[in-house]
């Protein structure tokens, strides 16, 4: 689970084309539909406005200091 309780989805720096997908702790079967179809939108490099998005707040190097959101 992440401090701020939104998961780490998307490729690392340190080792370019590995995809995270971790994080999501009891939240994992809510969320797990939505983000297995946008983790073939990152492998297929399909991905829409939206998706962008979206992965700024999965990001694994964002800031960690807000609270958990999903409570």
């Amino acid at each position: 689970m992440t401090p701020d309780g939104f998961p780490i989805v998307g490729e690392t720096k340190e080792f370019p084309n590995f995809i995270n997908a971790i994080g999501t702790c009891g939240q994992g079967f809510m969320l797990g539909p939505g983000l297995g179809e946008l983790l073939a939108r990152i492998v297929s490099c399909e991905l829409t406005d939206d998706d962008i998005d979206v992965l700024k707040h999965f990001n694994l190097y964002r800031d960690f200091s807000r609270i958990e959101q999903f409570k």
